[in-house]
């Protein structure tokens, strides 16, 4: 037994492994924040020296000036520190460049020399008649992508500064830069691989690292730690969520057997009519009856006098004091989310004892005399759960993933209001978190599926 849950665990880690490689590459094509590019303004201003050093300090704090994964493999024409080349735009700009010619170093040298023009062309009086042009000129030099279209830029603006000795300079180092990217080409660089090993100082492994140890980073919304702002919700939601399975089977597990007991009759038929119509009930259908039924003074049965659920987060109490205060309005939520599961697991559990009851062993337990209650509840129980069992690997993960409207009907907040002001709000960091926790739950719920294989019939083994 101890080998086989060795086994499952160890099957367990890989499969996380694998998800968090996917959830961390769909966070790197999600789009950046905005304080990671350069302002509008800022660039009117020529102001790039500045801002760079902005976003850098930016990138700092959020760990992005690290490679992204543990090696890259790329064109030698590019450097082994191309990670820290910020913002992404420019980034793109001189990669596109680089990729005409494959002369890096020699895109870099243009870059900087426009930069020292554009701060040369500032300090121009303003009474100049030439500044404008030529600032237009040079903005367009610096926002090229094509090596055949510089040298028709760049002679438009060096007309233009013609008459300006003040910058003469800069237009000579310019033209200097300018001549090495279009005679200094390097094109079998290109084609010559490069494998580059960055070891364990890498995004992936500082994200995956802080998921492990609850240091997720901080949010782009509130610049507050992912953690702080997500462990109040996901409380409230695991609690909700286990207490609504719990119900669901201490509930359909008993029903299930009895339904078995009495196949064909019409106690038999009328449950399974009820159980049916409650699961093809759309979840807030079933949540909205409840709420006409038990809340507010026009209530069929006004069991509840108020609908509103204090958030856990903010609320200074430790979360079991929490629960209790809001138990009145959260047995509501776990009533509609156990109801609909009762409906799955009581047929299923019916339909387990009725294929068990068949069984030759079942036939020998009677012919040895014993009664009716043995009979289901040792014999055919244990072996009547696997359905059961297959249904809690996706039932658990379903619950804790699906409870956007349950949330969004009680006015309940827990991880599924999370998700959609993550969504809201383009806080992407918060939101791959909750992809991470939702496939971590589910593999989990997959995890004690196979555990409870094992305790149900000690014949499964992960070998067979």
């Amino acid at each position: 037994m101890l080998s086989y849950l060795l086994r499952r665990v160890l099957l367990a880690i890989p499969t996380i492994f694998m998800v968090s490689l996917l959830t961390f590459w769909l966070s790197q094509c999600a789009p950046r924040d905005a304080k990671l590019e350069y302002s509008e303004g800022g660039q009117q201003d020529g102001n790039y020296r500045g801002q760079l050093n902005s976003i850098l300090a930016e990138a700092q704090k959020q760990h992005l000036l690290m490679p992204a994964f543990y090696f890259s493999i790329t064109s030698s024409a590019f450097p082994d520190t191309l990670y820290r080349v910020l913002p992404l735009s420019r980034r793109e700009k001189l990669c596109q460049l680089t990729a005409q010619t494959g002369n890096w170093n020699a895109q870099i040298d243009l870059e900087k020399t426009i930069w020292d023009a554009i701060a040369g062309i500032k300090n121009l009086p303003d009474s100049l008649v030439q500044k404008r042009p030529l600032n237009q000129e040079v903005a367009k030099l610096s926002a090229q992508f094509r090596v055949d279209t510089l040298e028709r830029v760049f002679a438009r603006m060096e007309q233009n500064a013609l008459q300006l000795p003040q910058i003469q300079t800069h237009i000579a180092q310019l033209r200097r830069a300018h001549t090495q990217v279009l005679h200094v080409q390097y094109p079998e660089k290109l084609w010559i691989p490069a494998f580059y090993w960055y070891g364990l100082q890498n995004q992936y492994h500082h994200w995956l690292s802080g998921f492990v140890t609850g240091d997720l980073g901080l949010t782009r919304s509130m610049d507050l730690p992912v953690w702080q702002e997500l462990k109040p919700a996901l409380w409230s939601t695991m609690m909700v969520s286990i207490l609504a399975i719990l119900l669901a089977y201490l509930v359909a597990i008993p029903l299930g057997v009895f339904m078995g007991r009495q196949e064909g009759r019409l106690s038999d038929k009328w449950a399974s009519r009820f159980l049916l119509f409650l699961y093809s009930m759309p979840v807030f259908v079933l949540g909205t009856l409840l709420t006409g039924l038990f809340v507010s003074d026009a209530a069929v049965f006004p069991a509840i006098r108020r609908f509103s659920i204090t958030p856990l987060q903010g609320s200074g109490t430790y979360a079991v004091i929490w629960l209790l205060d809001n138990l009145p309005v959260i047995l509501l939520p776990i009533l509609t989310i156990s109801m609909h599961a009762i409906a799955i697991l009581a047929l299923q559990m019916r339909g387990g004892i009725l294929e068990v009851i068949c069984q030759d062993y079942i036939r020998t337990a009677r012919a040895k005399g014993a009664d009716e209650e043995t009979v289901y509840w040792h014999h055919a129980f244990r072996n009547a759960l696997f359905p059961i069992i297959t249904v809690f690997s996706s039932l658990f993960p379903t619950i804790f993933t699906g409870s956007i409207v349950i949330e969004r009907l009680f006015n309940f907040y827990g991880i599924g209001s999370k998700t959609m002001d993550a969504i809201h709000n383009a806080d992407y960091p918060m939101l791959f978190v909750i992809v991470m926790l939702a496939a971590t739950v589910s593999i989990i719920g997959n995890l004690i599926a196979d555990i409870l294989y094992a305790w149900a019939d000690p014949r499964v083994r992960f070998s067979k």
